[in-house]
């Protein structure tokens, strides 16, 4: 878990003049209805661009925007944990949204040199690129635009293709057309990230199978491509925890200074990279003397107590969070 995080200065102030332009009327509002649609509340999709005015998309922005950043980061960080010598230069974004994969794949791969992000909303489009205008990510990234999402396909090839938020926008079929084109486009890594529901899992376990189909290796987070030993009542997933801005507090009516968003997601490649050992699945039990974990393991699930008789395991088992690999194999 990251903890105690804003998004990064340039784009906090970008979202910052953009309010100021648009004014703060109807965001409490906007918020609302996008967080009764992301809960179930309301009916249809949770992005229906049709009915999405500025105001709604502007919230989307403040509201969500540096959850969803965090949640990328950490998932991109995993990947160059993995697949520490690929070499990310160019990276294609389905369902870019304001950029978010792209402000975290910029703050991550230092390597990343263009960027072709695709969104069926043009003005989403529009305040992305209002949002990366004059910041330091356009000198070094060049980025292309395009609103064809359901019907993309391309020839050029890209190192690394992300879904960030994207699958749950559509139905199965156009889901399994958009995993197929991210598996074709991708030369080194395929990465889609869902929200933490059960849900969200379903669909990442859906895109996971697809891809094993297709010849992929699983690096991430699971430590093995054979069948997902959760049960049916279960699902695997994470968080991460971010600072929440004044205004964030009043827009979702919350007090906390944080908020912990929980994501779900998997990391496909050509072969490259590896799998970690096991997979910390819940938030590690401390108690004096020892530490339990809870992992997804190559042989099933299965819980880990590690104790003081061990020293060097347990002093790092400590230092665990939620989501991390796990190398120790001692039962001491």
């Amino acid at each position: 878990m990251i903890d105690d995080r804003l998004p990064p200065l340039e784009l906090r102030r970008a979202v910052d003049n953009a309010i100021e332009e648009f004014g703060q009327r109807g965001l409490r509002e906007a918020s609302e209805r996008l967080t009764a649609a992301y809960r179930g509340l309301l009916p249809g999709k949770h992005r229906s661009f049709s009915a999405w005015t500025d105001v709604d998309r502007l919230a989307y922005v403040v509201a969500r925007m540096p959850a969803t950043y965090f949640a990328a980061l950490a998932v991109l960080r995993e990947l160059r944990i993995r697949c520490p010598e690929m070499n990310i230069e160019r990276m294609l974004d389905l369902g870019s949204g304001p950029a978010t994969s792209l402000w975290a794949a910029w703050s991550e791969i230092d390597d990343l040199t263009h960027a072709t992000l695709v969104d069926p909303d043009p003005d989403m489009i529009v305040l992305a690129k209002r949002l990366i205008a004059g910041s330091t990510l356009t000198q070094r990234v060049e980025t292309i635009w395009d609103t064809s999402i359901g019907h993309f396909t391309t020839k050029t090839a890209y190192d690394l293709v992300v879904g960030g938020y994207v699958l749950g926008e559509m139905e199965v079929g156009e889901r399994q057309r958009m995993v197929a084109d991210a598996w074709t486009a991708a030369r080194g890594a395929v990465v889609f990230i869902e929200p933490g529901s059960p849900d969200g899992f379903r669909r990442i376990m859906e895109t996971r199978d697809q891809l094993i189909g297709y010849g992929a290796s699983i690096v991430a987070p699971c430590p093995h491509a054979g069948l997902c030993p959760m049960p049916a009542d279960d699902w695997c997933h994470f968080a991460v925890r971010l600072n929440r801005t004044s205004l964030q507090r009043r827009l979702k009516g919350g007090v906390l200074a944080y908020e912990d968003e929980k994501y779900t997601y998997v990391v496909a490649t050509r072969g490259a990279g590896s799998p970690s050992a096991g997979r910390v699945i819940r938030r590690p039990d401390l108690a004096p003397g020892r530490v339990t974990v809870k992992l997804c393991h190559p042989e099933g699930l299965r819980e880990e107590t590690v104790t003081r008789r061990n020293r060097e395991a347990y002093r790092a088992s400590r230092k665990l969070q939620w989501g991390d690999s796990y190398p120790h194999s001692s039962r001491s």
